[in-house]
């Protein structure tokens, strides 16, 4: 027991440490590229910090743990949704962009329903409603990586051209420098930090699994509970992380693409294996991560506008509690 424990001390390291790599090399892609930090992390961040879901999705289908696949997703979205980005607002408001309240948290709405029904369907997803989840999630990461390429990048991270140090100044002072660094070493530090994020998940998860286990506590309920936790730790630390840096953009767009990013990805990519069994408990889950989600659209019109507060954080962090609580019990 105290092995394991140590082992998911470790795993958080890893998961703090590879979260920071990831968010300043992908607003460094940001920069170079034109995209807006919202686009980077809509693509780039929320897939790779997906990647723990992924792995652990496939892994449970295949296995024939289809309670905890599904229970992974189901869980760790409300977490993306309520959890993380709830705390995010408590360490400062989070401006919710015109475009992520008329597109993207829509769209993260409608992959929740579109899931439900392929699902409901003969009550599991096959191989091919599992390849239609796939189209549609290549459909939206083109339609946003264009968007973001039409836009430009939305200035957040522009570098004012006054600031940039010269060659011979770089020499002298590296770390004080404001201009991105070579595409290359960005996209090292973003491949790095999904690494670490990856392994830091794996101890985290593996090893809250074994005490759960021991303490007799059922599937449907790890799924939900342990292994969404720690399968969204990286999504949890990622965007606390980039709160804490300003990177706003980053912390909003991490959690919608994520979501997005797990209902479409994560629950695709194992249905091409074998087929998922899927359980209408579930139905309640997703239900709520759908009322949620247009929730969170509701927050941009209510106090002040187009923001989410620390009021609202709140409340986000107080229904997951309560979420995480009747799960538990019921």
């Amino acid at each position: 027991m105290l092995l394991q424990l140590f082992l998911i001390i470790v795993g958080f390291a890893l998961l703090v440490w590879g979260a920071d790599l990831l968010v300043n090399g992908s607003s460094q892609i940001a920069a170079r590229v034109g995209l807006p930090d919202r686009v980077i992390g809509l693509t780039v961040v929320a897939v790779g910090t997906a990647m723990p879901e992924l792995v652990v999705s496939v892994v449970s289908a295949i296995d024939g743990h289809a309670d905890m696949a599904f229970g992974n997703v189901a869980g760790s979205c409300l977490a993306n949704l309520l959890l993380i980005l709830g705390m995010s607002a408590v360490i400062t408001r989070l401006p919710l962009a015109r475009h992520t309240q008329r597109f993207e948290i829509p769209v993260s709405v409608a992959t929740v329903l579109l899931l439900m029904l392929l699902a409901n369907t003969g009550g599991e997803l096959t191989a091919l409603e599992g390849i239609i989840l796939l189209v549609v999630f290549a459909a939206f990461m083109s339609y946003t990586v264009f968007l973001g390429l039409r836009e430009g990048d939305s200035g957040h991270d522009d570098l004012d051209p006054e600031t940039q140090l010269e060659p011979h100044e770089l020499e002298d002072d590296d770390a004080d420098a404001d201009e991105p660094r070579g595409m290359l070493v960005s996209i090292a530090l973003v491949l790095f930090g999904i690494a670490l994020l990856k392994f830091g998940a794996d101890y985290v998860v593996n090893n809250s699994v074994t005490i759960a286990t021991a303490l007799g506590i059922s599937e449907r309920v790890i799924g939900i509970t342990v292994i969404a936790l720690g399968t969204c730790l990286p999504e949890l630390v990622t965007s606390v992380v980039a709160a804490f840096k300003g990177n706003t953009d980053i912390a909003v767009g991490n959690v919608v693409g994520s979501n997005i990013t797990n209902v479409l990805l994560v629950m695709g990519v194992p249905a091409l294996f074998s087929p998922v069994a899927y359980a209408t408990g579930y139905n309640l889950d997703f239900a709520l991560l759908a009322i949620f989600s247009i929730m969170l659209v509701g927050f941009a019109f209510v106090g002040t506008k187009h923001t989410m507060t620390r009021r609202e954080g709140v409340i986000f962090v107080f229904l997951y509690v309560i979420y995480i609580v009747a799960s538990t019990v019921l």
